[in-house]
């Protein structure tokens, strides 16, 4: 998802939910996912030099609304953040780990819309030398199937700068929807930014992934 920075609740109260309480606890303890290729888990202290060496600046200021400074400490104190913000039910973030590696080289994760969290807004942001490549596609079919399966979230939101065209596609292919524009929706640079907004629902992601099944051979 490179720089992966609500609708109306009334329709969405129309579509049939899944369960509120989810199979796994990840209040508890957040999910480790593995592929061959990847593993993405909860960020720990010990992650905060490869974070901030591998992550863009401004990387933390897209995933909670008053990040620390850009130092081995600001990050441990982001870390430690990112952690209660999961006990509280706030956020699911995990780091992305190439399996020829044991370093970090993204994070993504969700940030809850509503006190269920059946509801969440998506982000996630990776190294430079990792975009473009199959990396978020991978992690990206990892998270989703884990927070339409053992979380059970019902509808997942994303919000990108519309001049992202790399992330906009990336999205595209993982079977997201675009609903529409939001203008002047984000700040950066002192300038306010047009977003396009994307959503994946539980039912859009069984379809996406039948289909998928089916077209390889």
């Amino acid at each position: 998802m490179a720089k992966v920075n609500t609708l109306p609740t009334s329709s969405a109260a129309a579509v049939p939910l899944l369960p509120a309480t989810p199979a796994t606890n990840w209040r508890e303890a957040l999910p480790t996912l593995v592929r061959p290729s990847l593993t993405l888990r909860e960020p720990v202290l010990s992650d905060a030099l490869a974070l901030l060496t591998a992550l863009p600046d401004g990387a933390m200021g897209m995933v909670v609304a008053d990040p620390p400074p850009a130092t081995v400490t600001g990050f441990e104190r982001f870390i430690a953040q990112l952690q209660a913000s999961r006990r509280s039910g706030q956020l699911a973030c995990w780091v992305i780990v190439p399996s020829d590696s044991d370093v970090p080289v993204g994070l993504i994760g969700v940030r809850s819309m509503d006190s269920q969290a059946a509801m969440v807004e998506g982000f996630a942001v990776v190294a430079e030398e990792f975009r473009g490549t199959p990396l978020f596609q991978t992690a990206g079919r990892m998270t989703l199937g884990c927070l339409f399966g053992a979380m059970r979230v019902h509808r997942v939101e994303f919000r990108i700068d519309v001049r992202n065209g790399r992330a906009n596609g990336a999205l595209r292919k993982l079977g997201a929807t675009q609903e529409g524009l939001l203008r002047r929706a984000r700040r950066f640079d002192g300038e306010f930014l047009d977003q396009v907004l994307w959503a994946i629902v539980a039912t859009d992601w069984s379809e996406h992934q039948t289909s998928r099944s089916s077209s390889v051979h």
